[in-house]
C-alpha cells in the first residue's frame, strides 16, 4: 500500500454560496471556507492558481483585446456580410474556431464566441498557448506542474479539453493502480449546467449530487491503494443567477461613435472594455456610460487593489462592469439569454471560489494562496 496521494480537483463554477448552501461534501471534506476571487472570468483566475501570482503579474485576464499592429483575424472581415444572427451562430462559431485554431497553430482554449466578423481584424487573442503546459503562461511563470515535474514524484493531470466523465475515469484508473502520488482532476460540467439551466434549477442540483458521488467513489478507490489519501477541492468563482438582461451595446451603437475610428470596445458577458482614439471620444463616452443605470465605470484604483491593473492598457483604457445577476444581451460572448453567469465584482456574493478539503494545509483565503498548498504536496 502506498503512503500518500494528494488530490487535487478543480470544479469550475463551484462558488461557496453553493456550497455552502447545498453542504456539499461536507463529511468527507470538514476543512471548508470561502475562497476570494479575481474580477474577471477564467482566463483571469484558472492562471493565478496555476502559478500563485496576479493577473498584472501573469499577464493574463481576458480572451479579446485590441490588436496591435497587425490582427490574426484580417482574413474574416470578409465575412462582414452575414448577418449577425448566422454569423454568430454558436455552431458557425465552432467551426470556424476549430479550422483557425489550426490554421494559426494555437494549442489553448480558442473560441471565438459571438464577435462580429466586421470587428474580428481589429481585435488579437491572448490565450494562444496551453496554459497548463511548459511556456504557456503569458508572463513566463512556471505553473504548478513544472514544480511537480521538478519534485520526481509520480503525477497526472486531466485535459481540460475532455468531458468529465472521460477525466474521472482517467482519475479513478491512475488511483486504482496505486500509480500517482499527485493529481489534478480537472472538471467543467458544473460550470456548463449552471449556465445553460442556472446555479438553482433541479439540474444544477442534481449536477451536485451527481458529482459530490464521483468524488466520494474517487475517495474509496484511492483509499484502497494509499494510507494517506488528502483531497483538496476547489472553484475559480462562483455562479449567479441571471435575472436582468441589458441592452447597452445595442443603444452604444446608436451613438455617434464609429467602431475603428473613434473607438475599439469588447463587450464581455458581464463588462465592457473600450480604448479611445481621442480624448474628446473618451469623455463624451464616460459621460454617457456614467449615465446609464446598467452597471458603472471601474476606478483604476479597483483594479489595481484586485491585482487587475495594467500600466499599458492592453485589456481596456475603461472597464464598465453590470451587477450580479445582470448580463449583456447581446454581447461579443453571448447572441442571447443565458440563466447563469460569473464574472462580476469580486465582493458579490455569488462571486466568491470556494476550498474545501480533508485535511488542514496552510491557509487558503484567495485564488493565489492554491498554488503553495500544491507546491507543498509535492515536497512533502
Amino acid at each position: 500500500m502506498k503512503k500518500r496521494v494528494d488530490c487535487f480537483i478543480f470544479a469550475d463554477a463551484l462558488g461557496w454560496e453553493l456550497v455552502s448552501r447545498h453542504g456539499i461534501l461536507e463529511d468527507l471534506l470538514p476543512v471548508r471556507n470561502r475562497c476570494e476571487t479575481l474580477l474577471g472570468y477564467s482566463s483571469t483566475c484558472d492562471p493565478t492558481i496555476l502559478t500563485g501570482e496576479l493577473p498584472c503579474q501573469h499577464g493574463h485576464f481576458s480572451f479579446f483585446v485590441k490588436a496591435g499592429n497587425e490582427s490574426p483575424f484580417k482574413s474574416l472581415g470578409k465575412w462582414s456580410f452575414l448577418p449577425q444572427r448566422i454569423a454568430g451562430h454558436h455552431r458557425v462559431r465552432n467551426r470556424v474556431s476549430r479550422h483557425l485554431a489550426k490554421k494559426l497553430q494555437y494549442t489553448g482554449y480558442f473560441q471565438l464566441y459571438s464577435v462580429p466578423f466586421k470587428h474580428l481584424p481589429l481585435l488579437d487573442y491572448t490565450e494562444k498557448k496551453d496554459i497548463y503546459e511548459p511556456g504557456g503562461i503569458i508572463g513566463g511563470q512556471d505553473t504548478i506542474f513544472e514544480h511537480w515535474r521538478a519534485s520526481g514524484k509520480p503525477w497526472m493531470r486531466s485535459d481540460w479539453r475532455r468531458g468529465d466523465a472521460e477525466n474521472l475515469a482517467q482519475a479513478k484508473d491512475a488511483l486504482s493502480r496505486g500509480d500517482v502520488e499527485l493529481l489534478y482532476l480537472f472538471t467543467a460540467g458544473l460550470d456548463a449546467t449552471m449556465h445553460r439551466y442556472g446555479p438553482h434549477a433541479p439540474e444544477a442540483e442534481a449536477g451536485f449530487e451527481r458529482f459530490a458521488q464521483s468524488v466520494r467513489e474517487l475517495h474509496a478507490i484511492a483509499s484502497k491503494q494509499y494510507h494517506d489519501v488528502r483531497i483538496h477541492l476547489f472553484s475559480d468563482h462562483g455562479m449567479a443567477e441571471v435575472s436582468q438582461a441589458s441592452d447597452m451595446m445595442l443603444r452604444w451603437q446608436t451613438l455617434p461613435f464609429q467602431y475603428g475610428r473613434d473607438y475599439i470596445a469588447v463587450w464581455d458577458s458581464t463588462m465592457a472594455r473600450f480604448w479611445f482614439h481621442s480624448e474628446k471620444v473618451r469623455e463624451d463616452a464616460m459621460r454617457w456610460l456614467g449615465e446609464q443605470p446598467d452597471g458603472r465605470i471601474l476606478s483604476d484604483e479597483e483594479l489595481e487593489r484586485g491585482g487587475c491593473f495594467f500600466p499599458d492598457h492592453r485589456y481596456g483604457e475603461l472597464f464598465y462592469l453590470l451587477p450580479s445577476g445582470s448580463l449583456f444581451v447581446p454581447s461579443f460572448m453571448n447572441m442571447g439569454f443565458v440563466k447563469g453567469m460569473h464574472g462580476y465584482a469580486p465582493a458579490e456574493a455569488d462571486s466568491a471560489a470556494s476550498w474545501l478539503a480533508t485535511h488542514e494545509t496552510r491557509g487558503v483565503k484567495e485564488l493565489k494562496d492554491i498554488f503553495p498548498v500544491m507546491k507543498d504536496a509535492a515536497a512533502n
